[in-house]
């Protein structure tokens, strides 16, 4: 495997950076839970999306994409996440790619390519999958989104109202009527789970990407911030909590991109695999290093708009959507450590 990343994929993340830096400056944080505009990206925003080719990144060709590597995906969703872009941009591309791993049609593909069809991929009530039935299933990053899709059952939905208390910086509402019914194929067990370590992964990069801006600031912070004459990260208790916060980021910098590799590169289970390995690891390290963030910040990185607390809410959300560390460590033990899972190897 590639271990660092082409020239070609550092200017991308260079350009998607800025990018996503300027998209995230249009976005108002608000006072508090419920002074935020949810964040639907008006038609300017998403033409300049759209026009990046995020949208189109991991779809193929023929479904009028790019043919993009997981990798790629990766380090486009490491800076939406670092600069904590609002835009459900992370959502459509994983509604695209479970679209195109149940057979949709090119044009409908394509549609969501260029920005002209907005839709979101439905999950389970709990979070922890992809649904398989309407019933109780809730659209995930759907703001803007007019349609989703839940290919288990060869049907499209309509979007209610947001769901009250969810932290609006990632939008989740309920599925309402059926709208349509798009021809779709069941994929085989190998698709199945290439799919869900795809969007495993890219929730992975989305934590990876908040860590590591929340230390960027937070020793940013501890170089200029002074107490008893000297700069707080002269102090032993601040430069421990952003060593650990550093150690963590790196870590979990290696298990997100040997899982994005493995996606493209491995059969679907040991991908899934490595998937679950990394959500686990990155779930509970940027939580950590956010909540370290906020303690180098002190009582300014308590309130509600300051980016540390934007940080700290993404780290926990993305934590919970598609399964939190728990859940992973359950599913990695059930599948290595059980009798049958010995009695098979």
């Amino acid at each position: 495997m590639q271990i660092m990343l082409t020239d070609e994929q550092l200017a991308f993340r260079e350009s998607s950076g800025r990018l996503a830096a300027d998209l995230a400056a249009g976005w108002h944080r608000g006072r508090g839970p419920h002074d935020v505009a949810p964040p639907e990206p008006d038609d300017k925003a998403w033409a300049r999306i759209a026009d990046a080719g995020w949208l189109a990144l991991g779809l193929t060709e023929r479904n009028g994409g790019i043919g993009a590597s997981t990798v790629d995906l990766a380090v486009l969703v490491e800076q939406l996440g670092s600069f904590a872009v609002a835009a459900p941009v992370v959502g459509t591309i994983i509604a695209a790619e479970q679209l195109q791993t149940w057979g949709a049609q090119p044009d409908l593909l394509a549609d969501i390519a260029s920005g002209a069809r907005h839709i979101a991929p439905a999950l389970a009530a709990d979070l922890t999958t992809l649904a398989t039935s309407h019933e109780g299933a809730v659209a995930w990053d759907a703001a803007g989104a007019t349609v989703c899709v839940v290919p288990e059952t060869g049907s499209a939905y309509a979007l209610g109202d947001p769901i009250g208390f969810a932290d609006l910086s990632r939008a989740v509402r309920p599925l309402a009527d059926e709208v349509d019914r798009p021809a779709l194929v069941r994929p085989t067990g190998e698709a199945l789970a290439r799919l869900e370590a795809f969007a495993l992964t890219l929730l992975c990069a989305d934590l990876l990407g908040t860590a590591q801006a929340a230390l960027d600031a937070a020793v940013a912070h501890a170089k200029a911030r002074t107490q008893f004459g000297a700069a707080i990260g002269s102090f032993q208790a601040v430069q421990q909590l952003l060593t650990d916060s550093h150690v963590l980021v790196e870590a979990t910098r290696s298990a997100v991109y040997y899982a994005s590799w493995a996606v493209d590169a491995v059969p679907g289970p040991q991908a899934l695999r490595a998937a679950r390995a990394a959500k686990a690891f990155a779930s509970r390290s940027a939580v950590e290093v956010c909540e370290h963030t906020i303690q180098v910040f002190g009582g300014m990185g308590m309130t509600w708009e300051a980016p540390a607390h934007v940080w700290l809410r993404r780290a926990q959300t993305d934590r919970m959507v598609f399964g939190h560390e728990h859940h992973h460590h359950s599913m990695i033990a059930a599948a290595e450590f059980t009798p049958a899972a010995r009695a098979g190897s």
